[in-house]
């Protein structure tokens, strides 16, 4: 069984929509179920989150054309992307009936005069419901055995709503219950990311990121074979494509490297958002709507060895405070620590430094102390072999503005410490090795 997720510009339009619909097809012959996990269609989320605050203070008047926004693009997409008639009818019917439940949830709002997070949740949901209903239905027109399935009545969670967490033991008996029995040959259950329900039915949203968490908790718990994440790159790259044009994505990576990555800088998927997949040993696979034929990223829990080192990430904007007394300001700034390194002779803090609050925040936790700051960037080297002494020589070799090399932080990162102004140049220095050892 195969859990496949689509989000973001992967399900923009009925363009758009279009090209999952050929991939899941493609696939659907070759595994023992899918379940399509989607997101709302592209800004939807944005646009209902606004028209729900709006609805708390606006008229009947001002409320309706963003109301009828919602509804008409929907309606277009169902109707650009459904030939079949009858399908047509039926999906532009849902469209309709979905919109008219979100106008009366919207006049309730109205009527309280108080959008609370439980009503920002409910108004939210509208997106996927209508992104799955109309996607599910040109499954049915395309000839694929296919079933609409409500993400709610499994997804258990508690009552934090717009960032609710989730019952993983009361999930895995809900889909084992209810979901896995849909899951039949070639057949496809088409659901909805980011959504949940409380105990007693109250719809909550599990944050940004929730589409893929879903994924990850639906394959964890049904036993998926493998989940892949489809969005608009080709993988995981070495690294930011918009720094080095060279780079390029890679084949395979562990899961504790994916994490490293996500927090020092890299434009990654959040990796707790596929950490279910990674405890229940399913590899996950990041792959491009856009480029089917790509064969993206896999992610495992084991780690590969197929390189020493796989990617390099950046932090800019960041200080290095060096003391000899860490202890009178310690409790002040070590929630904010990105690395810290000691010698004999002094210790070593690099914190972020990217806006005034936290520039402001730094000097307040050590004034009056004895230190020396620098303005520096910040650069994690990720690889199976990245502490290697051979890999830290070759990173020293490269990195010939570096202030620093700290290896042993991290089982798979080595950092380098430059002055901000070389950070590129040391970048692009480092990529300079992976680039060349991945050609040979």
């Amino acid at each position: 069984m195969l859990v496949m997720k689509f989000g973001g510009t992967s399900v923009q339009d009925s363009d758009a929509l279009q090209r999952v619909l050929s991939i899941v097809a493609s696939h659907a012959p070759h595994h023992n179920g899918i379940i399509v996990v989607l997101s709302a269609t592209s800004k939807t989320t944005d646009a209902l989150l606004h028209i729900a605050r709006t609805a708390a203070h606006a008229s009947e008047e001002e409320m309706q054309p963003l109301l009828l926004a919602v509804r008409d693009r929907h309606v277009q997409i169902a109707t650009s992307l459904i030939a079949n008639v009858a399908q047509q009818a039926i999906a532009i019917q849902r469209v309709h009936q979905l919109c008219d439940e979100l106008t009366e949830y919207c006049q309730g709002i109205a009527v309280l005069g108080e959008c609370t997070a439980q009503s920002l949740d409910m108004v939210a949901s509208f997106g996927e419901r209508l992104s799955t209903s109309i996607f599910e239905g040109a499954c049915k027109a395309a000839g694929l055995t296919s079933t609409w399935f409500d993400v709610r009545s499994v997804m258990r969670t508690n009552e934090s709503f717009t960032q609710a967490n989730v019952d993983h033991a009361i999930v895995r008996i809900q889909c084992k219950a209810t979901l896995l029995p849909l899951l039949t040959s070639s057949s496809i259950v088409v659901t909805q990311g980011f959504l949940g329900a409380t105990a007693d039915g109250r719809t909550t949203t599990l944050g940004r990121g929730g589409s893929d968490y879903t994924a990850a908790i639906l394959g964890a718990a049904c036993g998926a074979e493998e989940i892949q994440i489809w969005t608009d790159v080709s993988g995981v790259y070495t690294t930011d494509p918009r720094l080095v044009s060279e780079a390029r994505p890679i084949p395979h990576m562990s899961f504790r490297e994916v994490r490293e990555l996500a927090i020092y800088g890299a434009k990654v998927l959040h990796p707790d958002t596929i950490a279910p997949a990674i405890d229940a040993n399913i590899p996950v696979r990041v792959l491009n709507t856009f480029r089917e034929n790509d064969p993206g990223t896999t992610i495992t829990a084991s780690q590969p060895h197929d390189a020493d080192l796989h990617a390099v990430s950046l932090i800019r904007s960041c200080v290095a405070i060096h003391t000899s007394r860490p202890t009178s300001f310690l409790h002040e700034i070590e929630s904010h620590v990105l690395l810290r390194a000691s010698t004999a002779e002094a210790t070593v803090f690099i914190l972020p430094a990217r806006t005034d609050a936290e520039r402001v925040a730094i000097d307040v936790a050590v004034a009056g102390a004895d230190v020396h700051r620098t303005n520096v960037a910040l650069i994690a080297v990720c690889g199976p072999h990245a502490q290697a002494p051979t890999s830290v020589e070759t990173l020293a070799a490269v990195a010939r503005h570096a202030q620093m090399i700290v290896s042993g932080a991290s089982d798979v990162t080595t950092f380098v410490v430059v002055a901000d102004e070389h950070a590129l140049d040391t970048v692009r220095a480092i990529h300079g090795i992976l680039y060349s050892a991945s050609s040979e």
